[in-house]
């Protein structure tokens, strides 16, 4: 399994990598020996863009190991009573407020590019899934009002994340 490394799309190759040989064959079959098919062994034209699938799922994983070491040392401030002092972390708390945010995008940016260039793998491509009853003026309308649509949530998002965290924190009667 490989923790950190560098992509590079032509040949498709990672580079400087920090791994722990047979965990992946272990984690999927329960044997450290088992074969795990390589990106190298995929037709050049079935492979996605290797750095942006690569960086954003790394990323991804990334924010969901800080989101577990925070909350395991905010449980531990809270079992000792002093998590409502500790300043630090309080604000790093109210930074980290979008993060989950980007955790999720990273996310769904992994996935769709991932699985490119399929739609449904080894059934249909991306170039093939067009429809002939769908008009362009009807997909530009979708695109327009649904970009309309997560702007308004967006900044609905936004005025109440900044109500709340002008607010600020109220201590637990704990």
């Amino acid at each position: 399994m490989v923790f950190f490394a560098i992509p590079f799309t032509k040949p498709p190759e990672l580079k400087g990598t920090l791994e722990l040989p047979g965990l992946l064959s272990w984690m999927a079959f329960g044997d450290i020996n088992a074969h795990i098919k390589g990106i190298n062994e995929f037709p050049a034209a079935d492979i996605p863009p290797l750095w942006l699938t690569f960086v954003s799922f790394h990323n991804m994983v990334v924010l969901g190991m800080y989101f577990i070491l925070i909350t395991i040392v905010a449980s531990y401030k809270l079992w000792k009573k002093t998590l409502y002092d500790t300043r630090w972390l309080l604000k790093l708390f109210i930074w980290s407020i979008p993060l989950p945010l980007a955790a999720c995008q990273l996310g769904w940016i992994a996935a769709e590019v991932g699985r490119q260039p399929w739609i449904v793998y080894g059934l249909l491509k991306t170039a093939q899934a067009q429809s002939i009853n769908v008009s362009a003026g009807e997909i530009l309308f979708s695109i327009v009002l649904f970009g309309i649509i997560y702007l308004l949530l967006g900044g609905l998002y936004i005025y109440l994340l900044v109500r709340e965290v002008k607010h600020g924190p109220q201590r637990a009667n704990v």
